[in-house]
């Protein structure tokens, strides 16, 4: 009676993610890493896009979820305003809300395809069994002010807590919350800094205020990444990953390339904090987790179409032409397949052929002005100059007794990031 208690409490907990194929790789690594420590457990995996002549879902150690599974109105039309990102954003809590009601699941966690698993995650399920909702923030420590990134911009721009990862429960409280966090996400699953939103993660700094019973894991163990690095030294023993000398549960390998040198593409190596040649600590885990990955076919999958980024015709969807599509609905209520819209399709060729410049959301151009050669070169000299020449010409000032004006600080303008000399990329993810 016992042993049959505890397999139906095992067949009620599971792990979750969401992938366009071509993230294939990175979805086996993690349920590998994840059936590591609990093989008796269910992994799922959400494929946005459509897999059929690329993946055999019986050669994998997961479930696979249709995206068409998840009975999501106007399907079609969100997939045709988000892009990728977005739209495996948009479609979380859609499917933590399938898994619960029609898998049964009880104790549900999700992570991000390239999180690597390296310790248990029993604490978490157990917390589950007291609170309705886990959450990690970004950061346990606050930034050393080094003019380096990330900095307290980048978590103000991104959220308190990363969406990376949440543990969610069956209760009538966690479902009162996915039905609130839906048509959010359906709406406004966007990267628009301007006016607040950041895909997924930013609704979700209110949770705490709407929603009761929500744990806040602040253990360094959970959720290490690029963005907390500068609280956090890994280690091991006996083949066991320690992070701060305790047990390092997953590491979230965001924006991580690994045909690069970078520990993330997400911050300009010019003015990161850390690359992988300074931190030899988390070297080795780098390497191990670069190994899996090329194992399960990192190098082939990667290329692999993403199906919505093409009309039917093959055309390629400009990113200019999504915007266009979601900030004005009204034009395009029919038909009711934009993949298959002439006027559409036309619109793109005009975007294409256009020879005006390309309008670039404002965190496209903030990217590419910080990742470029002059960027690095001003910041350089912006931090040479204050550091040290303006010091030697006050001295001097001072010296030969000329009167100078009191020094002011410098203002940062709170709408546009540009203002200031420390401006970061749009945000954690």
């Amino acid at each position: 009676m016992k042993d049959r208690e505890e397999f139906k409490m095992l067949q009620t907990r599971a792990i979750c993610t969401i992938i366009a194929k071509n993230y294939l790789a990175s979805a086996r690594t993690m349920a590998e890493s994840f059936l590591a420590f609990h093989p008796d457990l269910k992994c799922y995996v959400l494929i946005v896009d459509e897999f059929d002549d690329y993946i055999n879902p019986a050669d994998e150690r997961f479930e696979i979820i249709r995206l068409t599974d998840l009975g999501i109105p106007n399907l079609r039309s969100l997939c045709f305003k988000y892009d990728v990102k977005e739209l495996c954003t948009a479609v979380k809590a859609e499917l933590l809300d399938y898994l619960i009601r029609r898998k049964s699941i009880d104790r549900l966690l999700y992570v991000d395809p390239d999180i690597l698993i390296t310790g248990s995650l029993d604490g978490i399920f157990e917390k589950l069994g007291v609170y309705d909702i886990v959450l990690t923030p970004h950061l346990d420590t606050d930034y050393p002010d080094d003019d380096l990134l990330p900095d307290d911009g980048h978590v103000l721009r991104a959220g308190i807590f990363n969406l990376g990862f949440i543990g969610i429960n069956s209760s009538e409280n966690s479902a009162s919350f996915i039905d609130w966090w839906k048509p959010k996400l359906v709406k406004h699953c966007v990267v628009d800094l301007a006016n607040g939103y950041f895909v997924d993660q930013k609704f979700v700094d209110l949770a705490p205020l709407f929603f009761q019973n929500i744990f806040v894991e602040k253990d360094v163990g959970y959720n290490a990444a690029y963005w907390n690095l500068h609280s956090r030294r890994l280690s091991r023993d006996h083949g066991a990953w320690l992070c701060n000398e305790g047990p390092l549960y997953f590491f979230h390998f965001s924006g991580y390339n690994p045909g690069s040198a970078a520990i993330s593409i997400h911050v300009p190596s010019s003015l990161s904090r850390y690359r992988l040649s300074s931190r030899p600590d988390v070297r080795p885990l780098f390497a191990e987790y670069k190994k899996r990955l090329l194992k399960n076919g990192y190098q082939q999958s990667r290329k692999w179409p993403y199906t919505f980024g093409y009309f039917k015709t093959g055309e390629p969807i400009p990113d200019q032409l999504r915007l266009y599509y979601r900030n004005c609905p009204s034009t395009w209520q029919e038909p009711r397949d934009p993949f298959g819209s002439n006027a559409l399709m036309r619109r793109a060729r005009m975007v294409r052929g256009s020879r005006r410049p390309i309008v670039l959301t404002p965190a496209v151009q903030l990217e590419a002005i910080l990742s470029s050669r002059a960027w690095h070169w001003v910041s350089l000299y912006g931090r040479f100059k204050n550091r040290c020449l303006v010091p030697v010409y006050e001295f001097l000032e001072d010296l030969f007794g000329r009167k100078r004006a009191p020094r002011q600080a410098s203002k940062k303008d709170p709408i546009n990031p540009l203002s200031s000399s420390r401006s970061a990329k749009p945000g954690i993810g």
